[in-house]
Order: structure tokens, then C-alpha cells, then sequence
């Protein structure tokens, strides 16, 4: 649900019209569900959808895990339609002429890949649902083109490094924790049952998942450098953060004023920065 920060980013984007301005977009987990939606020209859709249809014990239900369910059901809100988000936006994600890249990590390899090139909406979805499978949580492991995938998060939650890996040269991060919030560990019950899962399906995702508190921060420092001293050789980062002292939305949170408040602040975020910048509405 903290990604409903970087919709309202993508949705400040989308209404000045600059989604012609990128060449790829790929993300993580919760960013790569909003890189789609960028794409197919429902951020502002999918902002607003995380305060109402995504805030329910639909898509997130803690006590299904007494009955052996996910308590996360991404697959319901792919399938969710309403004014907004139209039934053909994935149709126009998958025929969009800027690619969309989903980062995910290989059950069996413990290798972080880049899931794209996807042909239908059938690809897309699994390609989604594998970006986002957060372990134990969310069920098992997603199966795509003959692989297990599990969520990026576990090793590249912000993907700027494969997007330049990819030949970018300009990259725009949308950061989801607001300057000076720190990944933190999940709670130690949960956690156990985390790496219990991981371990049961390669005991090589437990080291990951226990170094990513490490990574994340070393990442964020990177993007905080490139950000305030870019240089002038490139690639280029820029990232787009809150402001230190603005409340950090949970994972699981579900209370549409608060997420609907975060996304708003976000999108207003995005803005001034590029009013500040000169960027103006494309043409």
C-alpha cells in the first residue's frame, strides 16, 4: 500500500502529459503495478483506487493467513474495474510503444531478473503478479515462462541501477519512504514465518531477505548523490522523495485517509518540483 506515494507521483506525471517523455519504465513490486498503469494512462485511476477498491479486506485480509491464504491478493487488483480503471487498460499497457520492465527474483536461482518483452495480457499479469509476490504473504511462488518468481523487493526494490544497466541515461526514481525512514525488519513472528518460507523454497532468498535492510539504504544513498550532485558525465538520477517528518505509509495499511492523504501529498510533491524545474504540460 506504500505504493500509493509513487502513483501520486506517476499521477502528476500523467496529467501534464509526459508519459512520451520516458523511453522505458520499470519497477518493483508495488512500482511495476503503477509503471503499468503510467503506461496505459490510469495513474490517476490507480492513485484513487488505493484509497477506495484497494483498501479493503479484499485485497488485504491478515486473517487469511489463519486459514493457510495469502492476507495479499494482488490478482484482485489487476481484475478490479470501475470508472477509472477500464477492463482494457492492461491491453494498452501490453501495446504500448515504451516498454514496461518488472523486476522479480528467481525462486531457484536467487537471481534478481527483468521480466519484459510481454506479448498479451496474460504475460503481463503473471509478469506482475511475479514482481509483487511478497514471500509467505502473498502464497507461493508465481510461475512465468517456465521459471518460479518471487517479488523484486527482495533484491531490487528500487531499480534505478537496471534501468541504466537498460541504457538509460536520464533516470526519475519514484521513492515511496520519505527522507530519514529506513526500511525496517518486519515484526519478529513474522519474520520467522518469512524466512521459513524462504528457506523452504531455496534457503539462498533467506540471505537476500536478510540483507536487503543494508542494500536498501546503500541504494538510497546513491540516488540522494546523483541528486544533489549529478555531475556531468551521466547517467543522470533523480529522485523523487517526501519530505523528512511526513508520516510513512505501511504496507498493509487500509485506511483510505490516510493513504489518500499520502497520495495527494505525493502528487502535490511531484508537481511542485516540476514547477519549480520549468517542466511544463506537454503538448
Amino acid at each position: 500500500m506504500r505504493g500509493v506515494v509513487s502513483a501520486g507521483m506517476a499521477s502528476a506525471l500523467e496529467q501534464r502529459r509526459l508519459l512520451d517523455c520516458f523511453d522505458l519504465v520499470i519497477g518493483t513490486s508495488a512500482g511495476a503495478l503503477n509503471a503499468a498503469g503510467f503506461l496505459a494512462g490510469v495513474a490517476e485511476g490507480c492513485l484513487v483506487a488505493y484509497h477506495g477498491a484497494f483498501a479493503t479486506r479484499q485485497f488485504i485480509n491478515p486473517s487469511r493467513l489463519l486459514i493457510g491464504r495469502p492476507a495479499i491478493d494482488v490478482a484482485f487488483t489487476l481484475d478490479h474495474v470501475d470508472e477509472r480503471l477500464d477492463a482494457a487498460r492492461h491491453r494498452r499497457t501490453v501495446a504500448s510503444d515504451i516498454p514496461l520492465h518488472c523486476v522479480a527474483v528467481d525462486v531457484d536461482t536467487a537471481l534478481v531478473a527483468d521480466l519484459t518483452d510481454l506479448r498479451s495480457e496474460s504475460e503481463l499479469r503473471r509478469a506482475l503478479l511475479a514482481s509483487s509476490r511478497m514471500p509467505w504473504i502473498g502464497g507461493g511462488p508465481v510461475e512465468f515462462r517456465g521459471r518460479r518468481w518471487v517479488d523484486g523487493g527482495l533484491a531490487e526494490p528500487i531499480p534505478h541501477r537496471a534501468a541504466m544497466g537498460l541504457g538509460a541515461t536520464h533516470v526519475l526514481v519514484l521513492m515511496t519512504r520519505p527522507l530519514g525512514v529506513s526500511r525496517t525488519m518486519p515484526p519478529r513472528p513474522a519474520n520467522a514465518m518469512i524466512e521459513r518460507w524462504l528457506r523452504r523454497h531455496n534457503p539462498a532468498l533467506v540471505e537476500l531477505h536478510r540483507c536487503r535492510f543494508s542494500d536498501y539504504e546503500t541504494t538510497v544513498s546513491e540516488i540522494a548523490a546523483a541528486t544533489n550532485e549529478p555531475g556531468t558525465n551521466g547517467p543522470f538520477a533523480y529522485g523523487l522523495r517526501l519530505a523528512r517528518g511526513v508520516p510513512e505509509v505501511g504496507q498493509l495499511e487500509r485506511r483510505p485517509s490516510v493513504l489518500e492523504a499520502a497520495g495527494r501529498l505525493a502528487s502535490a510533491h511531484a508537481a511542485a518540483v516540476m514547477d519549480a524545474a520549468g517542466v511544463t504540460a506537454s503538448a
